[in-house]
C-alpha cells in the first residue's frame, strides 16, 4: 500500500520510554521542529498507540523506543512493532551499558540508535538522515512501479486503440442498420458509452504511468485554482456551490500551471460529488512556516461527510475509488504532479469534511 510522503511539518512520532522526564524532554525537542508527538510508557501501550494510529489513517513515521522497559526488551518486541508500523523509521534509545542489546536490535531491523543523555543536534541530524533515506526508498519503489505500468501500457494502449477503433466503426454501421428500431439503438448507444469509459480509463492509466515533464513559470496559485473552479462550471450548474478563499501573503511559486490545475480540478470534482447543497469549499493559502525559500501552503477543505479511515488511508492509491464511474486515478495523478514539483500533498485529519494540504516550494 502506498505510504503518504514524509513531510517534516507533519511527521508523526511515537516515543516509547518508561521515564517521564525523558518522554517530556523528547516531546519538547521534537515539537520545536514541528513534529507531532505521542508518548507511551511501555511496549504494550506503544502497540496500542500504533494500532489506533493505523485505524485512523494517521500512521507513525518515526518510533523512538527505549531499549529496556518494564514489559520487555526492544529486540524481543521489535518484530511485532515492525509488523504493526511497517513504514516507520525505528530508532533505539539506550545507554552505553546496553550496547550489546542495541546490536541485537539492529540485527532485528532497527534503523539506528541514540545514546542517553541526548544531544539535541545529533537527534535532529539522525532524524533528518533517516527520513531522507526513507523518502528515497519510497521514490525508488514508486519509480519501479511506474516503470512497470508504463511498459505494460505501451503495448496495451496500442492494441486497445486498434480494437476500439474497429468496434466503433462496426457500431456506426450497426446504428445505420437498426435506425428504425429504438430498442436496438438504445443498446448501441449503451455500448458506445461503455467504449468511451474504457477509452478514458486507458488514457488516464497512460497519463499516470508516463513521465511528467513540467513547464514551470512563476505563477499565482490563486489564479490556477480559480481557473480550475471556472472550468467546472458545468458541474456546478443548478447547484448552490461556492469557493471561499483566504490568502495570506504571496501565492506565487514556480509551477506548471496546467499540471497544478489538474490537481485542483480533481480535488474540486471530488468535493462537488461528495457534498450536498449548499457546497462550500474553503481554501486557505499562506507561506509555509520555516521555509526560507518562500514555500506555499494550501489547505483545501469541503463541507461534505468527510473521509472514512479507509478512504484517508487509500485516497492516493491507484484505482481506488468510491464513485460508480470513477477510475480511481485522479488523486494518484494529483499526488504525482505535486511530488514532481518537489512538494507534498496529504489528507489532514481535522474538522468536518475532507481536508487536503498541499505544500509547494517557492
Amino acid at each position: 500500500m502506498p505510504k503518504r510522503p514524509l513531510r517534516s511539518e507533519s511527521l508523526h512520532v511515537l516515543v516509547v520510554d518508561d521515564d517521564e522526564d525523558t518522554r517530556a524532554n523528547l516531546r519538547d525537542l521534537l515539537e520545536l521542529d514541528h513534529y507531532r508527538v505521542q508518548t507511551a510508557a511501555g511496549f504494550a501501550k506503544g502497540m496500542e498507540a500504533i494500532r489506533a494510529s493505523t485505524e485512523s489513517a494517521d500512521e507513525f513515521d518515526v518510533l523512538l523506543v527505549d531499549r529496556k522497559l518494564p514489559d520487555g526488551n526492544v529486540e524481543d518486541w521489535l518484530p511485532r512493532l515492525k509488523q504493526a508500523a511497517t513504514q516507520a523509521v525505528f530508532i533505539v534509545i539506550t545507554a552505553y551499558a546496553d550496547i550489546e542489546g542495541v546490536i541485537a536490535a539492529l540485527q532485528e531491523g532497527a534503523d539506528d540508535y541514540l545514546l542517553k543523555p541526548f544531544n539535541p543536534e545529533l537527534l535532529r541530524k539522525t532524524l533528518n538522515r533517516l527520513i531522507a533515506l526513507k523518502q528515497a526508498e519510497q521514490k525508488a519503489q514508486q519509480a519501479q512501479r511506474l516503470a512497470a505500468i508504463g511498459q505494460m501500457m505501451t503495448g496495451l494502449a496500442h492494441e486497445s486503440r486498434n480494437a476500439l477503433q474497429r468496434s466503433m466503426a462496426c457500431l456506426e454501421m450497426l446504428e445505420m442498420e437498426v435506425g428504425d428500431k429504438p430498442e436496438a439503438l438504445d443498446l448501441v448507444r449503451r455500448v458506445r458509452r461503455a467504449q468511451e469509459q474504457l477509452h478514458q480509463l486507458l488514457e488516464e492509466v497512460r497519463n499516470y504511468a508516463a513521465p511528467l515533464h513540467l513547464e514551470r513559470t512563476t505563477s499565482s496559485l490563486q489564479g490556477v485554482w480559480q481557473e480550475a473552479w471556472d472550468q467546472l462550471s458545468s458541474h456546478r450548474q443548478g447547484r448552490d456551490a461556492a469557493l471561499v478563499e483566504r490568502v495570506e501573503g504571496d501565492s506565487r511559486c514556480q509551477i506548471d500551471r496546467f499540471r497544478m490545475g489538474q490537481v485542483f480540478r480533481n480535488i474540486f470534482e471530488n468535493a462537488l460529488a461528495a457534498c450536498h447543497d449548499p457546497v462550500r469549499i474553503e481554501i486557505d493559502c499562506s507561506m509555509a512556516s520555516g521555509d526560507a525559500q518562500g514555500g506555499v501552503r494550501v489547505l483545501v477543505r469541503d463541507n461534505g461527510p468527510g473521509l472514512t479511515p479507509e478512504q484517508r488511508r487509500r485516497v492516493f492509491e491507484p484505482f481506488y475509488t468510491t464513485k460508480a464511474k470513477g477510475t480511481g486515478l485522479g488523486m494518484a495523478i494529483a499526488q504525482r504532479i505535486v511530488e514532481t514539483h518537489g512538494g507534498a500533498i496529504s489528507v489532514e485529519v481535522e474538522g468536518p469534511g475532507a481536508t487536503f494540504l498541499i505544500v509547494l516550494p517557492g
